[in-house]
């Protein structure tokens, strides 16, 4: 029993030592709550984003046009012969090398032949009747319109006999000059119309032909004369010099760009028609435009991009631009606003439009 009271007689005494230090901790409180209201915490002040910038300078800059194509031979002809018949014999076939002069091709000469034969014959016929009535007239036994009429006549055979000899020299096809054949369209024992094509042939040089094609933004900045560099897959790490000779005046209908041909120095390389190239045309009119760093210029795009100008208040503004080529670390620029000589080069990523900058020099 007494065990019992001394145990409730610490727990009294234990909830009025905390009910005392409680009240002390109550009057602290009080006493210092006027204290804190008289001292105010003032606010941070606001901080100001340091950028750098660069002066604007235009300057003419020559930037290339890029471009691909195929390579083809400098000159391409159609061969064929002049008149139809049976194909005889093909003497080449695609890819040989050919000197001018050299026989491709020959038709059958069986009926070619015999009209020669026949136009010969009438000839010398008329010829002969041509003699007789030239004699007849002398002896004034025939008349003149007889010696006339013989004399139409024998020129008239003569003509046929011409035309008979050239068919007959024209039954061959030969290479006007040194080149390849690029395409064989006709095979031997073949029956061929006059003039249709046997032969794709290409002449063979220093120099040869690449086709390629333009936007309609970059043939306004090209013309003929203009220097240019072409890559061969081929022919990893070689530069072909090549100049422009050639820009089209309208647009391809099938493919919407312009065509361009470049004459390309082989440099005694093996070139083959058909290759595919990269071209870098140089124009040498040049353009004036603006480098900047590429940190300069946010949010680029096919399109263009924006840089930030600080005008004199100290506020970041945003002006839209336009890319025009990539030049390593920099980066080339046009739609620049008059008047601004000025932009922001560094610290571009942390800006928006109407911020409060400081400019660092």
């Amino acid at each position: 029993m007494q065990i019992l009271n001394k145990l409730q007689e610490r727990q009294t005494s234990n909830k009025k030592r905390r009910m005392m230090k409680s009240l002390r901790h109550f009057w602290l409180f009080i006493f210092l709550l006027p204290a804190c209201g008289q001292n105010k915490v003032k606010p941070a002040e606001e901080d100001i984003t340091r950028v750098k910038v660069i002066p604007v300078a235009y300057e003419k800059l020559i930037i290339p046009v890029h471009s691909a194509g195929i390579v083809a031979s400098t000159e391409e002809m159609k061969l064929s012969f002049k008149t139809g018949g049976i194909i005889a014999k093909i003497y080449v076939k695609e890819g040989d090398k050919v000197h001018e002069g050299d026989v491709l091709a020959a038709l059958n000469l069986s009926e070619i032949k015999a009209s020669e034969d026949m136009a010969e014959n009438g000839y010398e016929k008329a010829y002969r009747d041509w003699q007789r009535a030239k004699n007849l007239y002398s002896d004034t036994v025939a008349t003149l319109e007889q010696y006339q009429n013989a004399t139409t006549a024998l020129e008239i055979a003569k003509s046929n006999l011409a035309i008979a000899r050239f068919n007959l020299a024209h039954s061959t096809i030969t290479a006007p000059d040194d080149g390849v054949i690029l395409k064989q369209l006709s095979k031997a024992n073949e029956i061929t119309a006059p003039g249709y094509p046997v032969f794709l042939f290409g002449s063979a040089g220093k120099y040869w032909k690449v086709k390629g094609g333009l936007s309609d933004r970059d043939v306004v900045r090209v013309n003929p004369g203009d220097s240019a560099v072409v890559t061969l897959d081929a022919y990893p790490g070689i530069s072909f010099p090549a100049v422009v000779e050639l820009v089209s005046g309208m647009s391809n209908p099938m493919t919407g760009t312009y065509e361009v041909e470049f004459y390309l120095d082989g440099m005694g390389n093996k070139i083959i028609a058909g290759m595919i190239a990269g071209t870098d045309i140089f124009p040498a009119a040049g353009d004036s435009s603006v480098k900047l760093p590429v940190g300069a210029v946010v949010d680029a795009g096919p399109n263009g991009g924006y840089i930030y100008a600080v005008n004199d208040s100290g506020i970041a503004v945003r002006y839209r631009i336009t890319i025009k080529a990539m030049l390593g670390s920099e980066i080339s620029v046009e739609g620049i606003p008059e008047g601004i000589h000025e932009v922001v080069s560094e610290g571009t990523a942390y800006l928006h439009d109407g911020m409060k900058v400081q400019v660092i020099r």
